[in-house]
């Protein structure tokens, strides 16, 4: 520290120089905030896993959906609605725009509300994902009609959460100074106090988000919407609480001591304590580097700011308390005197007084709230932001006129590697999308062979087999009347005593037909021997082709007869010319039931799914945007189901039904005997099912870690097993405890449901800020102890860091404060966390769990070490302890 006051000036201008260049030079946070800091999920995520094969196929691509809101009905509007779907269609960077109007009724109403005026357009968003906000734009600009517009899609929701993020850290900033100025006036009735701290923990946040930024430019350092904006609160809550400490100490110091020795005292005690402190805090949050979770691995920009808070710190104030000395307090200069805490004071007495009960109603009271802890919590977005965004607005219209899970389904893909489109693997298809639909918590599959959501009868086989015995039936009742037709010709011939041919072998052929088809069809009902049955009806072809010439000819030779014959045989002429129509048609009719149990025959999944795809039903052109939209790949390799959940995509019970259905999927392709079927989940319920798992594995992985990083930092800093477990304890107790009380306060407000990254951040942040108090008062303790006895040297620690302590909590609390304004709910759930921990852990815990265990233990609070002062202490105070 001397070699810091000798080159004070050299050391504050280039201080000041680097400050301002590596801020000028440096890329801006903010913007590589929004660039680079989305979700990401690690490869072997279900979710990933399936983004990874879309895009392998160019298929990865963003569901938009437009939302169109008229004063009146739909329907008025519609030639106004297609021309700007037509309008969109010529957009490069959108897809596949649907226009509801050219489906059937019933699959219209999942796209219009008539009644409500309210009309849905989906639509793929094939750009860069980085444009996706500007093409909204663009797209609600080129509105011709009378409609209010909106968009939404789930990668504008977090685009939109990223922009609400980056202008609440603008207000974040400016709060945050008006709190530590304001709190530091009325601390110490100063106007010089309040512009120490906020300068020099000025220069280090400019150098630690100048730097944050410069990793994350070159080696990919992880980066998250909310860095900048713990960044900014942390480093002015600890900052200012350091040069509290400081200030406090230095104030004790010109008591007794000239400015400069003041100086080097107060760095030899207390600044021992602050690097102590700081030097955990960037331990502790450097250790978040090891988690797998890049959102949780963000957080580690705070370790690299806490390291330039110290640079600032014991460069900068001990040049600006050199230079101002007794001033730095101005106008109070001359009320320098120490005052000890009038609430630490008697708690810490009390404490002393009664260690075991205090211990014992601390724990016990702590332990009955955070018994009450919910661990339940929220993955909607769409809650941390206001209706005024178009995407919000536009998914609570969907919410409110049609279905949210219509919005947001569930997207399985299917995919073997070979053609998909033919009838075995449509059959199948369509029998897992029948399995899926049943299932609870679904609403509806939309596929191939369901794209308006509901089962096609035609495709079952049963319905398709009475179907076939209805039209075989038809049939026969038709060659009976031709056979009552050829009775009649041939008397009339015969009465006529013309010769045109023995109609009456062609009424015994038509009569043995009719008999074969009985018998085709008994068979067939009886046994369900389709193959059988098509051969059958192939002779029966055979014959009513022969039957057919033969009534041609016959009526040949009556046509030629006509000029000599009455008009009766020209009666006869029609009548077997439309016998011979009605042969080849009941033909063509036998040829197609033969062609559907040919292929009922040879489809192999028929057995399995009772389930039949005609190869016309495939060919149809009318089901040809339905396989543009639910099949791909270049010979069609990968079917789609989207399944369309009755609940709340971004719920639990979301999550819960998408295990149903990934499980019932799995079963059915084994059942189907396609074990070497792949099955891939999308969508949003997908994501955040894996976002669910992958942060709760990394939530308790990384705080072992952290616990056992920080006990093991505080047992080598203070030489003890015991004391670091007493502090982490008190720690993780409080902290349970208030976030058990804050969600019951939040609840009021409706914030009750915790953000799914509340729970990791509030308490790697609160335990890496609490345990700094603990190490004033401890470090405080251990210096006092070398002259005094443990009940006094805690007293005494109590008494001098009371103050201290209680002010830099106020502090800290307004700078997390600054965030509620910010208007995220995760900010405000973890600012509110937060604040209400820290009160109660300075106000409650601190002054009557730390001298209560102190004074249980005794010198086994250095145990297995000596404490300090060694031997001789030991000795001095033997008879005291």
């Amino acid at each position: 520290m001397k070699h810091i006051l000798k080159f004070k000036w050299p050391i504050t201008v280039l201080m000041l120089i680097f400050t301002v260049a590596t801020y000028i030079l440096s890329p801006n946070l903010t913007q590589l905030a929004t660039e680079k800091g989305d979700i990401q999920l690690s490869d072997d995520s279900p979710s990933e896993q399936a983004r990874q094969f879309l895009e392998e196929y160019g298929q990865d691509k963003e569901t938009m959906s437009l939302v169109l809101e008229f004063d009146d009905e739909v329907d008025t509007h519609e030639s106004d609605i297609v021309s700007y779907i037509e309008e969109i269609r010529s957009l490069d960077e959108v897809d596949n725009v649907i226009n509801p109007f050219t489906y059937e009724e019933s699959v219209q109403s999942n796209f219009i509300n008539n009644e409500n005026g309210v009309i849905m357009i989906p639509m793929d968003y094939v750009g860069p994902l980085n444009d996706i906000s500007s093409v909204a734009d663009s797209i609600e600009e080129m509105n011709t009609t009378e409609a209010r517009t909106s968009l939404t899609s789930n990668e504008l929701i977090q685009a939109t959460v990223e922009q609400d993020a980056m202008e609440g850290i603008q207000s974040t900033e400016l709060f945050t100074v008006i709190i530590v100025v304001g709190v530091l006036l009325l601390m110490f009735r100063s106007i010089v106090t309040p512009l120490v701290p906020v300068a020099v923990v000025g220069v280090a946040y400019l150098l630690g988000q100048s730097f944050v930024g410069w990793f994350v430019h070159w080696f990919g350092f992880p980066i998250s919407p909310q860095t900048q904006s713990f960044l900014i609160v942390i480093l002015f809550g600890i900052g200012t609480d350091y040069c509290i400490l400081l200030l406090n100490r230095f104030k004790e110091e010109l008591e007794h001591r000239e400015k400069y020795d003041a100086v080097i005292r107060t760095f030899s005690t207390a600044g021992k304590t602050v690097f102590i402190s700081g030097l955990s805090g960037a331990i502790v949050f450097g250790v978040l580097y090891f988690a797998n979770f890049e959102i949780y691995r963000s957080a580690v920009g705070v370790a690299l700011g806490v390291v330039f808070l110290l640079l600032a710190i014991f460069t900068l104030l001990p040049v600006l308390m050199y230079l101002l000395g007794r001033y730095i307090f101005w106008p109070n200069i001359k009320k320098t005197e120490f005052k000890e805490s009038r609430l630490w004071t008697p708690l810490g007495i009390l404490s002393l007084k009664y260690p075991t009960r205090i211990i014992f109603s601390i724990f016990a009271i702590l332990i009955a709230i955070a018994l009450f802890y919910d661990d339940e919590v929220n993955f909607d977005s769409i809650e941390e932001l206001d209706d005024g965004y178009s995407t919000v607005h536009a998914t609570n219209v969907v919410s409110e006129n049609f279905d949210e899970g219509q919005l947001f389904p569930v997207e399985v893909i299917i995919s073997n590697g070979d053609d998909l489109l033919n009838q075995e693997s449509l059959s199948r298809l369509d029998a897992v999308a029948s399995t899926v639909a049943s299932l609870d918590g679904v609403k509806e599959v939309q596929t191939l062979t369901r794209p308006a959501g509901e089962a096609i009868e035609d495709l079952n086989v049963r319905n398709q087999l009475e179907q076939t015995n209805e039209g075989i039936a038809d049939m026969q009742d038709g060659l009976a009347e031709i056979s009552t037709g050829l009775t009649e010709a041939s008397d009339s011939l015969a009465n006529t005593g013309t010769s045109g041919g023995d109609l009456s072998q062609l009424e015994t052929g038509i009569n043995d037909i009719n008999s074969n088809i009985s018998q085709i069809t008994q068979y067939m009902t009886q046994t369900g021997d389709a193959e059988g049955a098509a051969q059958q009806l192939s002779q029966v072809q055979d014959g009513l082709t022969t039957l057919s010439e033969e009534v041609a000819a016959a009526n040949t030779q009556l046509t030629e007869q006509q000029a000599a014959a009455s008009e009766q045989l020209t009666e006869l002429s029609n009548g077997l010319a439309d016998s011979a129509a009605g042969i080849d048609e009941i033909q063509n009719g036998l040829e197609e039931v033969s062609t559907l149990l040919e292929g009922i025959s040879t489809n192999e999944a028929v057995d399995q799914t009772g389930i039949h795809v005609p190869q016309s039903f495939i060919d149809n052109e009318e089901i040809q945007d339905a396989v543009d939209q639910y099949a791909f790949g270049d010979s069609n390799e990968a079917l789609i189901m989207n399944v369309v959940l009755a609940v709340d995509p971004y719920s639990h019970e979301a999550m819960s039904t998408l295990n149903d259905i990934e499980t019932t999927v799995e079963d059915e392709l084994q059942r189907l005997g396609r074990e070497d079927t792949d099955a891939y989940f999308s969508g949003v319920t997908s994501m955040n099912r894996d976002l669910n798992q992958i942060s709760n594995d990394d939530y308790n992985r990384v705080v072992t870690i952290f616990i056992l990083t920080l006990f093991v930092v505080l047992a080598i800093i203070f030489r003890s097993l015991i004391l670091p477990i007493s502090m982490i304890s008190s720690i993780f107790i409080t902290y349970f405890a208030s976030v058990t009380i804050t969600q019951w306060l939040l609840g009021f407000f409706g914030y009750g449901e915790l953000n799914w990254a509340v729970p990791f951040f509030s308490l790697i942040i609160f335990a890496a800020l609490g345990i700094d108090y603990s190490i004033f008062i401890i470090d405080r303790f251990r210096e006092e102890l070398t002259g005094r006895s443990i009940r006094d040297a805690i007293e005494q620690s109590i008494r001098r860091m009371g103050g201290v302590v209680i002010t830099a909590v106020i502090i800290l609390s307004g700078t997390f404060a600054a965030l509620l304004p910010s208007g995220m709910i995760i900010l405000i759930q973890v600012a509110s966390i937060i604040i209400f921990a820290l009160l109660f852990y300075a106000f409650i815990v601190l002054p009557l769990l730390v001298p209560a265990f102190v004074i249980t233990f005794g010198r086994g609070n250095w145990w297995p070490f000596r404490m300090p002062g060694g031997r001789a202490r030991e000795d001095k105070f033997k008879d005291k302890e």
